[in-house]
């Protein structure tokens, strides 16, 4: 996972679009060199979140990060855009060619750091096909992290996966309750049992715990544990990284 710097609007922006896409591209030539599978853009360093409209300046210069970085890495490539703003990061991944998006909020409605979130599916495929980019596939986050569920207490994790694949969704994510936190197994097992789309792991993915959660899932979306300290926001760590992919590479011949 690239964590964009900090875009236009937004507190931390230091004033420097080239800077910003300077340092993702930094990243991205770390991860190639590891080889990791996959890339996914998110707009980390925006603190704190707000949910759509995004400003117009911060589209544009996400929009144009994207494509330097489809130019760069043939492999797939998704986003997510902080906070919900999910037709938003549809719409960047149309024009950058991207692959998929990780999204929040997908159906049923949560309590987030800038709000109630709702439900998008309806509006978000509805927009994927008027786009006509309906290859671009979605994976949800399930009881999302950094998030209060209270509205949907009554809900088993189960539930708003049989409901996200109602809703026609490509995949789930699973996480604990905040980044950098392994989910719980149990949750991953309910997971399985509940549905045969792939399911990913979103949060908490370490070199000493990897090969505990390999079995569990299809896919994992790191970050923290590849930066400087662990830290989510910090800066990307060679020798984190290429401990963890080395040690990803060899137990994932297991599987194979």
């Amino acid at each position: 996972m690239i964590a964009v710097r900090a875009l236009p609007g937004s507190p931390l922006y230091q004033g420097n679009n080239q800077k910003v896409i300077k340092q993702a591209l930094d990243d991205l030539e770390l991860y190639q060199k590891a080889n990791v599978d996959s890339i996914i853009l998110e707009n980390d360093f925006d603190l704190p979140y707000i949910k759509p409209p995004l400003p117009k300046e911060a589209i544009q210069l996400m929009t144009q990060l994207a494509k330097e970085i489809r130019k760069k890495f043939n492999q797939p490539i998704g986003i997510q855009m902080l906070e919900a703003a999910n037709i938003t990061a549809l719409e960047i991944a149309k024009a950058a060619d991207l692959d998929f998006l990780r999204v929040e909020g997908y159906v049923f409605a949560h309590v987030g750091d800038a709000g109630i979130i709702e439900g998008c599916a309806g509006q978000l495929l509805r927009k994927r096909k008027e786009l006509g980019c309906e290859h671009l596939k979605i994976f949800t986050d399930v009881k999302k992290k950094h998030c209060s569920h209270s509205l949907t207490a009554d809900l088993d994790i189960t539930d708003e996966i049989h409901q996200a694949e109602f809703f026609l969704v490509d995949g789930v994510i699973v996480t604990s309750k905040f980044t950098g936190v392994s989910p719980e197994q149990n949750d991953l097992k309910k997971a399985r049992t509940a549905t045969k789309l792939p399911i990913l792991i979103g949060s908490g993915m370490t070199p000493d715990n990897i090969q505990d959660y390999l079995p569990l899932a299809d896919g994992f979306i790191v970050g923290s544990t590849f930066r400087k300290d662990g830290k989510f926001l910090g800066n990307t760590d060679p020798k984190h990284l290429q401990t963890f992919m080395t040690k990803y590479h060899h137990l994932r011949k297991q599987f194979i």
